[in-house]
């Protein structure tokens, strides 16, 4: 009788640093978004944090996980003022008759408050934007007040995603820095984020940490551990990549100390 060979298993595949990860401060993003969920209307928080943490990949995967009950916006440099913020929401409901037109700043607060449900959570990425100053009427940050009056209008929800220059620009608005609950402010990325990143990788081992750690706490972050992977691979070709591969990709990419050639 011949034997049955035992078919491997296929029902996950191996993960790869790009993939999501529930790194040390995507949960602590998430548990602050979560809490504007569950609190009544208005609610309000803030995340803030140096380029490269996961900020706008955890914003973006809440909005997606929560559905028609969430909205996701990016705000634009140049583009913070409260009339042209408010033109860049009306685009959200532009379907084939276009977006929603409007001739003063208290009829756009009505249109979004309307097409906004009770209860919806917005979150407004790159928030350090909307710290622009107007330049005929010379306020600054109009657009913040504009959203937080809209999100009272409509009962709504705001979460602020930005830069390490966003906590300042909210600390010169007391009504909004009163009502921002369990803020998350992260300088940089920690050793904890890259071993949930590398996790399940051929990076895995913690020969690697110490080498990928130093290169995320420079600007760039995650991002720059997601880089050094890809070259390393490349180095590696069809093996295992190794620490001096790594070493390797990091002095090419140039991210190594000054006076590092090995």
């Amino acid at each position: 009788m011949a034997d049955h060979l035992r078919l491997a298993k296929t029902d996950s595949a191996p993960r790869t640093i790009g993939d999501w990860a529930d790194t040390e401060t995507s949960c602590d993003i998430m548990r602050s978004l979560e809490l504007v969920q569950s609190l009544p209307s208005p609610a309000m928080s803030m995340i803030a944090g140096a380029p490269g943490i996961g900020k706008s990949a955890s914003v973006k995967r809440f909005c997606d996980n929560l559905g028609q009950q969430a909205q996701y916006i990016q705000a634009a440099r140049g583009e913070g003022t409260a009339w042209n913020f408010a033109t860049s929401m009306m685009r959200l409901w532009g379907g084939c008759f276009g977006a929603p037109k409007f001739n003063s700043l208290a009829e756009a607060r009505f249109i979004v408050a309307r097409n906004f449900g009770a209860g919806c959570i917005l979150v407004v990425d790159e928030a350090q934007y909307l710290d622009q100053k107007n330049r005929k009427t010379g306020q600054v940050g109009e657009a913040f007040e504009w959203l937080r009056a809209t999100a009272d209008e409509g009962a709504f929800k705001l979460v602020f995603c930005g830069d390490l220059n966003l906590p300042g620009a909210i600390r010169k608005m007391p009504q909004l820095q009163s009502r921002i609950r369990r803020p998350v402010v992260v300088t940089e990325a920690t050793r904890a984020d890259v071993a949930a990143i590398v996790r399940g990788t051929a990076f895995e081992a913690p020969a690697f940490l110490d080498a990928l750690h130093a290169i995320a706490r420079k600007a760039g972050g995650l991002r720059n551990v997601e880089n050094i992977a890809t070259i390393a691979q490349l180095f590696a070709g069809d093996g295992v990549p190794t620490l001096a591969h790594v070493k390797a990709a990091i002095i090419d990419m140039k991210l190594a100390p000054k006076g590092a050639s090995k």
